[in-house]
């Protein structure tokens, strides 16, 4: 990440706890984007590039001026998942079973588990929502760790989010705990000296600068949903703006942050193609 971000923090002047509220073309002007903040500044650029999530966009189509009709029923068009990662670090990867690891080392590790639909949490899970994880512990090395990330949806990440919101340190991860311990505890190798040392968990769904969601996905019954991601990454040059997300990322990187990263230099390779035409 800091390699990421050394260029634009060394070279580009960033605006911290800064919230845009809106950007609109401007006709005539000579630079015609103008970018408009909640204090009421307003600056003025030769290109834009909205890079926020999708659910942002759905919620706030009417803060870029003029937006084109197909990329705005494109952003209705798509959906916004309600995925969250749940981290839990334990002293040992108890899952691992000795038994395993004699027979056949990392290959037969445990890697993914899935609880289709648990019914032996009713205090905390009454309906019996699908959970999954990824044990970090089948890495190859040094990626290697005593970490199981569990991945909730919809409801169910709401109902986590919503109940950890605002809750700190022990009370926030005594909370985790008494969740997902149903579940960990089912894994082969578990005893009372396993217990967490520390949980670590998003809450997309509390963060309206993430639109209240994860990323995009496609819901069944779209009519065009390529077409849609292509309108959005296509963006409107004529107006000066642009998107980039992962939203708008290549195909095979839909959903990912190397997408969103990739989306971001294509955009920043079209702009600078139409200054050399320009020129």
């Amino acid at each position: 990440m800091a390699s990421v971000a050394k260029i634009p923090l060394t070279q580009a002047r960033v605006q911290f706890n800064t919230t845009v509220t809106s950007v609109e073309n401007v006709e005539g002007g000579q630079l015609p984007v103008c970018v408009t903040t909640s204090d009421g500044r307003k600056q003025y650029f030769d290109d834009v590039v909205v890079t926020t999530p999708l659910g942002w966009l759905k919620q706030h189509q009417d803060c870029i001026r003029p937006l084109s009709p197909r990329i705005a029923s494109a952003i209705e068009s798509m959906s916004f998942g309600r995925l969250e990662k749940v981290l839990i670090e334990f002293p040992v990867a108890f899952w691992e079973s000795a038994a395993t690891k004699a027979d056949g080392g990392t290959d037969d590790a445990i890697s993914f588990v899935h609880w289709l639909s648990p019914s032996y949490a009713t205090s905390t899970n009454p309906r019996k929502w699908r959970l999954e994880c990824v044990s970090f512990h089948a890495f190859p090395k040094p990626y290697r760790r005593n970490i199981l990330l569990f991945y909730t949806f919809g409801d169910c990440s709401s109902h986590i989010t919503s109940s950890i919101c605002g809750l700190q340190d022990k009370e926030r991860d005594g909370w985790l705990q008494d969740f997902f311990e149903p579940y960990y505890s089912r894994l082969p190798g578990y005893t009372e000296n396993c217990a967490p040392l520390r949980f670590l968990a998003t809450e997309w769904c509390n963060d309206e600068f993430a639109g209240n969601g994860s990323y995009s996905k496609f819901q069944v019954g779209m009519a065009d949903a390529a077409g849609d991601v292509e309108a959005i990454r296509h963006g409107m040059p004529e107006q000066r703006i642009y998107f980039a997300g992962e939203h708008t990322a290549p195909f095979d990187g839909l959903g990912t942050v190397a997408g969103a990263y990739t989306s971001g230099e294509k955009i920043a390779e079209r702009i600078i193609g139409s200054k050399e035409i320009l020129e």
